[in-house]
């Protein structure tokens, strides 16, 4: 019920004395309060409609109604509707003149309405539509329910609450964050989260999260009903949602790390050990793995969530842990609306995009489907150190260095890689010299002499003699694709060496 409401309703003979505007005559009514004190405020609620009839207020102080009609505007109350024939013959203009500063719709009650005719219309009134209310929030609890049960998205049930409340709708965190939201293109900012809890109509209804500080908000003129009578029901079945959510992708933790620990001891843990701790996971060794690597930074939480309800909109299975700053998620069986929509290399570059949009500035990076424990040891350790070199959601290479001289580099391959260097080292430590150093360098820059020189400091010529060197104490040549790669794989292989 709203102010305009009453206004609306023949039988009440109310007559408004303030220019109020749409906006505050559209001012939903709580509850209906008389009083005569002259302090009312302890007892009142906000958008309460304050009936009285000014007894004990001095009609002629415009200092005394402006004083009680800012007392009532840091309530706020909806409106006031004052009786006249009691107290007053007519409406005071000193609080006429409050309430039109102050903007509080002022009604006035003529002598041929009583107050319990006022007080019995708004109270009938409230307590219908607070039934209709409780009706439609069942309704929708149970339509959201039916949804939980067939195994729906998060982003499906909030489908479902913003068509009923005609509103665009968020899930959101203490901070502003926004873990799910209906529709997507719709932006939301934490201002939203905090216009929601300032707004008269309680746009934001907390989820029972069990300590959580996730909010369930609405943005934009929705249905009459009062929303956090709305909602409530349904707020209960997302929670229930986001918590099963979490319990489905984080069972199964202490295997799930022990996977990430192995998948880096190359040495130290053969293949079949990996892949029966890849299968006491639960994940199934012959279905296609996805894995997604996170760095998360402090205070955003809600980027997990973000991650694991994006995975649960594509994949059946999803594993996830959090090691430090580390976030590690591993899907198998992607739906059959999203494996029959594009390919793998498809669907990953499609996640990617996703992420770019929901979490653009966090270093993610996704690996494409693995087909077996081998291949998805290497992808493990590919993302894993990728992210750490980049600054958002990226799709990383099928195949990478690092991790292929990983898996192949045993003792004597390292060993080799050791005699090789071991010239330009010894040259190094005789002369003071930044032989090694160079062919580093050298090397990064793509074999490129102006970069090279650029990031050393050094003249071309004397890059030109350095170059030489290396290749006399080294037995390889520089300029042919066998050396460089000799070179390259040998320095992967001894990563500290420079130190010694």
């Amino acid at each position: 019920m709203i102010v305009a409401d009453l206004l609306a309703e023949d039988t009440l003979q109310l007559r408004l004395h303030t220019p109020s505007s749409a906006t505050r005559l559209d001012s939903r009514i709580s509850w209906c309060a008389p009083t005569e004190v002259t302090d009312p405020t302890p007892w009142l609620s906000r958008n309460v409609l304050v009936l009285t009839n000014g007894i004990g207020l001095q009609a002629g102080d415009d200092r005394t109604w402006q004083a009680y009609v800012e007392r009532l505007a840091a309530v706020p109350v909806s409106a006031v509707a004052f009786g006249t024939g009691t107290a007053h013959r007519l409406l005071p203009p000193g609080l006429v003149k409050a309430a039109t500063r102050l903007d509080i719709p002022l009604l006035e009650i003529p002598r041929a309405v009583s107050f319990l005719q006022v007080h019995r219309y708004v109270t009938n009134v409230l307590q219908a539509e607070h039934y209709a209310a409780r009706t439609r929030s069942w309704q929708l609890a149970e339509a959201c329910s039916r949804h939980a049960a067939s195994g729906a998205s998060v982003r499906t049930i909030l489908a479902e609450v913003g068509r009923n409340v005609g509103a665009p709708v968020a899930i959101m965190d203490g901070s502003g964050s926004v873990l799910a939201q209906w529709p997507a293109a719709v932006r939301w900012t934490g201002e939203d989260l905090r216009r929601a809890a300032m707004d008269d109509d309680e746009r934001a209804v907390p989820l029972p999260m069990g300590g959580g500080s996730f909010q369930l908000v609405t943005r934009g003129k929705a249905r009459d009903e009062p929303l956090a009578t709305l909602l409530a029901p349904a707020a209960s079945i997302i929670a229930v949602q986001l918590r099963s959510a979490l319990q489905t992708t984080s069972h199964k933790q202490a295997q799930l790390q022990a996977l990430l620990l192995e998948a880096s001891d190359w040495q130290g843990v053969a293949l079949e050990k990996f892949a029966g701790t890849f299968r006491s996971t639960g994940l199934e060794a012959d279905q296609p793995t996805l894995i997604v690597t996170a760095a998360l930074e402090e205070g955003r939480l809600a980027d997990v969530w973000k991650i694991r309800l994006a995975l649960q909109e594509v994949f059946e299975v999803l594993r996830m842990t959090v090691l430090g700053d580390l976030v590690v998620a591993v899907a198998q069986r992607p739906g059959a609306g999203s494996a029959q929509a594009c390919g793998d290399g498809s669907l990953t570059a499609s996640l990617t995009e996703l992420f770019r949009s929901v979490v653009p500035d966090l270093p993610v990076v996704l690996k494409g489907l693995s087909n077996s424990p081998g291949e998805l040891r290497l992808s493990l350790h590919h993302a894993v150190r990728l992210v750490r070199e980049v600054s958002g959601p990226v799709m990383a290479a099928d195949l990478d260095l690092d991790s292929v001289l990983a898996v192949a580099a045993d003792q004597g391959a390292r060993a080799g890689a050791r005699k090789l260097l071991a010239p330009v080292v010894a040259y190094d430590q005789q002369h003071t010299g930044a032989l090694l150093a160079t062919l580093r360098t050298y090397l990064d820059s793509d074999c490129h002499p102006s970069r090279t020189c650029h990031r050393l400091f050094i003249h071309r010529n004397t890059l030109a003699q350095r170059i030489r060197k290396l290749e006399s104490l080294l037995q390889v040549r520089l300029d042919t694709l066998e050396g460089q790669t000799a070179c390259l794989m040998a320095l992967h292989l001894q990563p500290d060496l420079h130190q010694e």
